[in-house]
């Protein structure tokens, strides 16, 4: 994953002219791809708030759940242009859900900036006595039922590959986002969970252990860790919160828009830059505009080459 915060926020902005001139023209709505209190929403309406104070607009948060941020997506499609119709969401919202979903396409949304990458990984009850993916598979094989619990079709075809690999069968349980798929485990409907970042507290607390990482390398709570890469999957499964408009946004008010979201999460005194760094570390991700653009139709690319497998 990119975390070369200030080169990404230097190329975009000498991607072309600033347009500090620009200003809403009333308040800005900024939807939510999630519901009320996971990692987005607090992102999100944290983030609104130091744009308020920052910039001076107006902008009005609101939650459109449902789908992994397609039923957000589907109405931010066809909003106004003029940048005063945002959404926060993550990047399978655009290049994983659009493949399964005819009313949607990667090219119906002007992409704006990343803003925080994940630390996703799976994770089982520290009870089970598990620590890797051996120890999962071993119980697997000698008749304990897997029950993993997920939040959309991106991580839910991760656990097939994983499964594959380790030559075992696993069941499914789909939840609505990261919080609820957590709680899953703990509550004991799952024996086994993907993670986005939202475990931090409870692995903090010892009552979760982190089996493997889906990121490029290992999660910054279990540093000595495998990754999946390491055991032959090569498909990236963390995921990273992007805010997108409506295609065809003006340039001008897109520009804008990144330049404060920078101006927020490079501030170290920043509440949100603070929230991302410990929920999501290490820092902010700020890739935007045309190489966001490009990066998300590259995992398009390869989530297509993924379900075809």
């Amino acid at each position: 994953m990119i975390r070369l915060l200030p080169i990404l926020m230097a190329a975009a902005l000498m991607a072309g002219p600033a347009h500090a001139e620009w200003k809403p023209n009333g308040p800005i709505k900024f939807w939510i791809g999630f519901g009320a209190g996971g990692g987005t929403d607090t992102q999100a309406r944290t983030l609104a708030g130091e744009l308020e104070n920052l910039k001076g607009w107006r902008i009005i948060p609101e939650n459109k759940a449902g789908g992994g941020g397609s039923v957000m997506a589907a109405q931010l499609k066809n909003a106004p242009t003029d940048g005063q119709t945002v959404g926060l969401a993550i990047n399978t919202t655009f290049d994983f859900a659009t493949l399964k979903n005819d009313n949607l396409s990667i090219d119906d949304f002007t992409y704006i900036t990343m803003t925080a990458g994940s630390q996703t990984g799976i994770l089982a009850r520290a009870d089970s006595g598990w620590k890797t993916l051996e120890d999962m598979a071993a119980a697997a094989k000698s008749g304990t039922k897997i029950v993993w619990s997920n939040w959309g079709d991106l991580v839910q075809a991760g656990s097939e590959l994983v499964a594959e690999k380790l030559g075992i069968q696993v069941n499914h349980l789909r939840m609505k986002g990261g919080k609820a798929t957590l709680n899953a485990l703990v509550a004991k409907d799952a024996n086994v969970a993907w993670g986005g970042g939202v475990q931090r507290g409870l692995v903090a607390a010892g009552e979760v252990v982190i089996l493997a990482s889906a990121e490029d390398k290992p999660l910054v709570q279990a540093p000595n860790g495998k990754t999946l890469k390491q055991y032959g999957i090569d498909h990236y499964l963390g995921f990273q919160f992007l805010l997108a408009g409506p295609k065809g946004m003006d340039p001008a008010a897109r520009d804008a828009i990144i330049e404060a979201i920078h101006e927020v999460l490079s501030n170290p005194e920043s509440k949100t830059r603070q929230f991302i760094s410990k929920q999501y570390p290490p820092e902010p991700v700020l890739l935007a505009g045309d190489a966001l653009t490009a990066r998300l139709k590259a995992n398009h690319e390869a989530n297509k080459k993924l379900l075809k497998q």
